[in-house]
């Protein structure tokens, strides 16, 4: 039996919860397809979807559909995983929803522990306030230089209860956790009480680990009376359970080495990301604009001549259909599965053809769609590379199998990431 089962809203953010789980010495694996997922496979197996761009209808089926696979592992505790930064809205990705469709599924569980604190990767909550590093600052949420201006999902507001009370249907606002039940000696029994309260979850404060580790504990005895026991959460609250499950403090990530070269699709519009693109291209690597119109039944698709051609001399690239939040491509009204789709299907396609054996995904609302058509059924970690963003291996189905690959969320890893995964920097 899987010790822990997670469906995530995106595959960047299920590529975290493998990540955690990997450093802290347990197997891990991500299914692609619902149809395949086995008790067995590992101590911790999860399903992802593209529910964060999703909404209506499409949201529900998907949450549906990936909470009861989940729910067929019998897991001890399931983690609905969300990002770090909360990414959603009452329309698109809703968490609010997520939280009605989990009681839905579970109705005698009562309330949902609602727990996105990562501090390892710069990710605080504080009075249900939550607040987000950015180029070595602490802001707000609603402040946050990426998050207060996301083109998909932007953030208003930093009280996470009030964020909730949004997209509930019920307009109520969840109840809270807040920091001084750690040090008073009052968290056991505010756990307990708000577990057994009213409403659909209730937010938990937690600023460090040691915070953290305190919340898996009290998931672990909560499942011993009420299996699975629930959480909605970021890969903090997975490296938590880890942490605590096995004692095992996190492995260090080894240097990373590209075998030829590499390929970067991105289809994130986060500062951080853009970053990224302006670094690699600052040193060589081929810079390939994705045009607005290479999406669609008539499809401009001679960019990806471009990209053939540069990996077929060996030069690394990396090809984007935005470069930040500003950039005038947004405004197409491409939708994320069609960008995901012809993304990805270029990977593949680069890689059975040998040009590439070295590749990237950014971008977390696109990436499932992009990992669906490179025909991935099952991801595993290969090693650990930057917080929230291993570097993972495919079945040996897909036409990217044996490659190297890693998915990138927006907000993840350093201006260096794309040419550190190449092993250009001496990491």
């Amino acid at each position: 039996m899987s010790v822990y089962g997670f469906f995530a809203d995106d595959l960047t953010g299920a590529s975290d919860v493998l990540a955690q789980a990997h450093a802290h010495g347990l197997s891990a694996m991500l299914v692609l397809d619902p149809e395949h997922v086995r008790a067995d496979a590992a101590d911790v197996v999860g399903l992802a979807g593209p529910t964060r761009s999703l909404s209506g209808d499409a949201l529900d089926t998907e949450i549906r559909t990936g909470l009861a696979a989940v729910g067929r592992l019998d897991p001890e505790v399931l983690l609905y995983k969300v990002c770090s930064t909360f990414d959603s809205s009452p329309t698109v990705g809703s968490i609010g929803r997520a939280l009605e469709l989990i009681a839905e599924a579970y109705p005698d569980h009562g309330p949902v522990p609602v727990a996105p604190a990562q501090p390892g990767f710069g990710r605080y909550t504080a009075f249900s306030q939550h607040f987000g590093v950015y180029n070595g600052q602490v802001y707000r949420l609603d402040r946050h230089p990426v998050m207060a201006h996301h083109p998909s999902t932007p953030m208003a507001e930093a009280d996470l209860r009030k964020v909730l009370a949004e997209q509930l249907a019920s307009g109520q606002a969840p109840a809270a956790l807040h920091l001084p039940a750690y040090t008073d000696g009052t968290f056991e029994s505010q756990w307990k009480e708000l577990r057994h309260g009213d409403g659909a979850a209730f937010v938990v404060d937690a600023v460090d680990d040691h915070q953290l580790d305190q919340v898996a504990r009290a998931l672990a005895s909560s499942a011993s009376t009420c299996s699975p026991a629930l959480v909605v959460g970021s890969g903090g609250i997975m490296a938590a359970l880890a942490r605590t499950w096995t004692g095992k403090p996190a492995a260090t990530p080894p240097e990373q080495r590209s075998s030829g070269p590499t390929l970067a699709v991105s289809a994130s519009a986060s500062l951080t990301t853009a970053a990224q693109i302006d670094d690699a291209v600052a040193h060589g690597w081929v810079d390939v604009t994705i045009p607005a119109t290479a999406f669609g039944d008539t499809a401009d698709e001679s960019w990806q001549h471009l990209v053939e051609d540069a990996l077929r001399h060996g030069r690394d690239v990396v090809a984007h259909t935005t470069r930040g939040p500003d950039d005038q491509r947004l405004t197409s009204g491409a939708r994320a599965d069609h960008v995901g789709a012809t993304i990805g299907a270029l990977a593949a396609r680069m890689a059975r053809a040998g040009h590439t054996s070295d590749v990237v995904v950014c971008g977390g609302d696109t990436s499932s769609h992009a990992l669906a058509a490179m025909d991935v059924r099952e991801l595993r970690v290969r090693d650990l590379f930057v917080t929230a963003g291993p570097v993972c291996t495919a079945d040996d189905e897909s036409p990217v199998a044996g490659c190297r690959l890693l998915l990138k969320g927006g907000q993840v890893g350093p201006p260096s990431l794309l040419r550190d995964f190449a092993g250009q920097t001496g990491k």
